[in-house]
């Protein structure tokens, strides 16, 4: 699934992870595939299956 970078930032930054966020801008792209950048994903707190299961993206 993919989604907008700005939309991974958006939920780092209201969940408090304002490194987390800073790190997302800049190294994912603009467009981010849950699958491919899984890894990294996970690493910056947030579950890249949250969304493929009909909500929102979940930080940990």
């Amino acid at each position: 699934m993919r989604i907008a970078r700005s939309h991974v930032v958006q939920v780092l930054r209201a969940a408090g992870k304002a490194e987390q966020a800073t790190r997302a801008e800049r190294e994912l792209g603009v467009e981010v595939d849950t699958e491919d950048d899984a890894d990294l994903l996970r690493d910056l707190g947030i579950d890249p299956g949250s969304r493929a299961q009909g909500g929102g993206l979940a930080t940990s």
